[in-house]
């Protein structure tokens, strides 16, 4: 075999080697990257996740509030009722009657409502999960917009503040 032969066959070699170290190189960056992504995707989930826990605290809350006033407000209505004379009873009765069932419609559209905002809040979640999950280069670019448009804004508001 010619020496130009064996430099040519040591130069193919060679480039082959070169090859299989940058395929060896990209396969890591990409395996580096899928993995940032789905880091991202779990944080994006678990910040998802704890809204809609604080949103779903913040309606109990709120359920909780308007039963302590309906039933202050029952027992304020009680004791009124109770020091009022025999020819106002019929009246007060059914206004302390209409009260209850007020207070009690109130009651139960919180409970409702903050059943229905969980609901809805897990869906999203759901669907963010999802979505993640199916989209990770995308919701990465994503949650970089997002992250890069509220930064622009707090600092726009504090800028015009000043």
């Amino acid at each position: 075999m010619s020496q130009a032969a064996k430099d040519t066959k040591d130069t193919i070699e060679d480039l082959k080697s070169t090859a299989k170290e940058l395929a060896g190189d990209a396969k890591e960056a990409v395996n580096g990257a899928v993995s940032s992504a789905k880091n991202t995707a779990h944080k994006v989930v678990d910040a998802a996740e704890d809204m809609a826990d604080d949103l779903a605290d913040k309606a109990k809350d709120t359920a909780r509030s308007a039963r302590r006033t309906a039933s202050e407000a029952i027992d304020s209505t009680g004791r009124h009722l109770r020091n009022a004379d025999d020819e106002v009873n019929p009246l007060i009765d059914n206004l302390a009657n209409r009260a209850q069932d007020l207070a009690e419609r109130s009651i139960n559209f919180w409970a409702d409502n903050s059943h229905r905002a969980r609901r809805q809040i897990n869906t999203a979640t759901d669907a963010t999960t999802k979505y993640v999950s199916e989209q990770p280069g995308k919701s990465v670019l994503i949650a970089a917009a997002t992250g890069a448009a509220l930064a622009t804004a707090f600092f726009l508001g504090r800028s015009r503040k000043k």
